[in-house]
């Protein structure tokens, strides 16, 4: 298989070569089984109609035997001549000869008593005399009146012998019989139109002893084979390629016995497989010049596009194929060249959006030489404060160095706790400018502080609600609160943190804009904004900020992320970033 895999044409070659043969092969037998089976058929119902009508011959034969013989029993002339007293021979003759004249054309009739012919039907002289002590008489004698049939004992042979029809009439010391005498010579000569050249007939009695055999039964070897295989105990049939149909004749005991040749001889079934071979030899040389023609017609069109994408590889973006075709490979052709311009497109956008890229990371790295300048700076206005015991100084210049060092840092994430702790410094220092008008409560489970956030995702919601919630106000609280929720329907679990105030309340343009995400309304308030940007970007849109406007006044900002103590990882193929749940 690895060698016909290597090769289109030689699989373009095994496919046709399979389906080929399978129709020549398959199809052939099963047309040569067909045209057998239907020929058998024919041949079998056109044998049995022969066969019908021989075996309607000699029953024919037969019964007007039968018919015969139950003339001379009810004719008195004929019956008082089997017995002692003077005899009128001419009146006995004449009834005789109109009794048989049915028969006499076939067949010969006796009148014997006891053992000796006493009148016959045979011109010129009488039948030969018939032991009484065996064969046909014997067995007309104990029979009861009824009709017999029997070999002739005089000229029995492998070869068949006369037919003796006999009855007997009267019953006394020497009785009497009529006797039916039909020759083997006068049996064919009344079949003889009625057989075909080459079928066979013989006619038999129940122990299969031949009274005439004709056609192609006549050497005796249909008849041999047939006693051996009932000898033998197998089918009467067995071993025969001819056809042998064995009818009794009603209940004479006779048995006919008809042959027929096969309706397809040996040759002839052996020829049509030689057709099938034959064809199959052609199949396969036309398979093997079609697959061929074929497999240059598919191919061609594939070596022009294989060109085409080895060249790509090898760095040549200005490849292109050019078919002239109107099928599937020209929609190739057409696809690959869309597929290399855009490529080309993208891969120069690329190039460029790296180049920029790199610009802005040698401007960040420039410009974070400010921020550190400023840390160290604000380091030392806080000692310098301190030596001159100006507390309010160092507190300001500490928390704003924290919120310094956290916005600085290179890490996009931090742990819940850091972020408390950067919320806790900004309010220090906006305790101090609004002369500690607020206060603020942290209220946050220790095992959910190492929860993995964006950082300064919380600080512009405390700003906002500090510069806007707080106005004009002189006792001002917040609160912030978080919890971990059960995700459910094997979601993630989920982190909210709330950042609730006692200000004079969002806006309801405001509220509305946040709550349904409508970016206009929004870009006034850049904080909130970036904030609902940055989550969804690594979480979906399925997380973000909503805004809740409590009855008692006020505002509640909860932010909803994924529970994670891990940070999340952008997939490649995707504009969000999936959260690796904690286990």
């Amino acid at each position: 298989m690895g060698f016909v895999r290597q090769s289109f044409k030689r699989q373009i070659f095994v496919v046709f070569l399979a389906v080929t043969l399978f129709l020549v092969i398959f199809g052939g037998i099963l047309t040569v089984q067909g045209f057998q089976a239907r020929v058998v058929a024919d041949y079998e119902r056109m044998d049995a109609q022969q066969e019908e009508l021989v075996s309607g011959r000699v029953l024919d034969l037969l019964e007007r035997s039968e018919a015969t013989l139950d003339a001379i029993s009810q004719n008195e002339v004929l019956r008082n001549a089997f017995f002692k007293g003077r005899k009128n021979s001419l009146e006995i003759y004449s009834n005789l000869y109109e009794v048989t004249q049915d028969i006499r054309t076939f067949s010969v009739v006796d009148l014997y008593i006891g053992s000796r012919c006493m009148y016959s039907t045979r011109s010129g002289y009488k039948s030969d005399p018939l032991p009484d002590y065996y064969s046909v008489l014997y067995d007309a004698k104990n029979s009861g009146g009824k009709t017999v049939y029997a070999l002739d004992p005089g000229n029995a042979s492998e070869s068949g012998a006369a037919l003796l029809i006999a009855r007997r009439i009267v019953n006394k010391d020497e009785p009497g019989y009529a006797v039916i005498r039909i020759e083997q010579s006068s049996l064919k000569e009344q079949l003889g139109g009625s057989l075909n050249s080459r079928d066979g007939f013989m006619l038999t009695n129940e122990h299969f002893r031949p009274f005439c055999m004709m056609g192609t039964t006549q050497d005796g070897t249909v008849l041999s084979g047939i006693r051996r295989n009932l000898f033998s105990g197998q089918l009467y049939n067995a071993g025969f390629e001819s056809n042998i149909y064995i009818t009794p004749m009603g209940d004479t005991g006779l048995l006919s016995v008809y042959v027929t040749p096969p309706a397809l001889d040996e040759t002839a079934v052996r020829a049509g497989y030689q057709i099938i071979l034959l064809l199959a030899v052609i199949s396969v040389i036309v398979c093997l010049v079609v697959a061929n023609r074929m497999s240059n017609y598919v191919s061609k069109p594939i070596a022009t596009l294989a060109a085409g994408m080895k060249r790509f590889r090898k760095g040549d973006f200005d490849a292109k194929i050019e078919l002239e075709r109107e099928d599937e490979f020209e929609q190739l052709a057409v696809g690959f060249n869309k597929m290399t311009t855009k490529l080309k497109e993208t891969m120069e956008e690329r190039v460029a959006a790296e180049r920029k890229v790199n610009e802005t990371r040698i401007e960040m790295m420039q410009a974070q030489l400010n921020p550190h300048f400023l840390y160290n700076t604000l380091d030392t206005i806080k000692w310098v404060a301190k030596a001159n015991q100006v507390p309010e100084v160092a507190t300001m210049s500490a928390s704003l160095a924290g919120i310094l060092r956290t916005s600085i840092s290179q890490n996009q994430f931090v742990k819940l706790s850091e972020e408390i702790k950067l919320i806790e410094n900004y309010c220090e220092i906006q305790r101090i400018r609004f002369d500690d008008k607020f206060d603020i409560t942290i209220d946050i489970p220790d095992e959910i502080m190492e929860a993995i956030i964006p950082k300064l995702i919380l600080q512009p919601i405390v700003e906002n609600a500090i510069i806007h919630g707080m106005d004009e106000m002189e006792n001002g609280h917040i609160y912030v609160a978080a919890i971990r929720e059960k995700g459910t329907d094997d979601k993630p679990d989920l982190l909210k943190i709330s950042v609730q105030d006692n200000g004079k309340g969002i806006s309801d343009e405001m509220l509305t804009a946040l709550n349904n995400d409508d970016p206009e309304t929004l870009k006034g308030h850049l904080g909130l904004n970036n904030v609902n940007t940055i989550i969804r970007l690594y979480y979906g849109k399925e997380y973000g900020v909503l805004a809740v406007r409590p009855s008692g006044g006020g505002t509640v900002m909860i932010v909803t992320l994924p529970y994670s103590e891990k940070e999340p990882v952008r997939a490649d193929d995707k504009t969000t970033i999936e959260t690796k749940g904690e286990t």
